[in-house]
């Protein structure tokens, strides 16, 4: 089995990067890869420094482990996309 850790991690990564390319897919000015690029980086950042908060030992299982990791992400970068404008 994969280790709990691991799978926050990369959760909270692909909800992170999924939201990002939602962003830029709905943007009315085209595809821009450096501001995906730039996107991205930015949303890695905020999940992963969101991630070390949670305690994984108190987590119920896998499933609750990739939801987690994914409504991580996605707050991640919603909040920093906020924070923008």
């Amino acid at each position: 089995m994969a280790d709990l850790e691991l799978v926050l991690i990369v959760a909270a990564l692909v909800g992170a990067g999924l939201n990002v390319l939602r962003g830029t897919v709905k943007s009315s000015d085209g595809f821009n890869p450096k501001l995906f690029v730039g996107g991205l980086i930015t949303a890695t950042i905020a999940a992963l420094a969101a991630v070390q908060v949670f305690d994984v030992s108190t987590l119920g299982g896998i499933t609750q482990t990739v939801l987690l990791g994914l409504l991580t992400g996605f707050s991640a970068d919603v909040t920093i996309s906020k924070l923008k404008k």
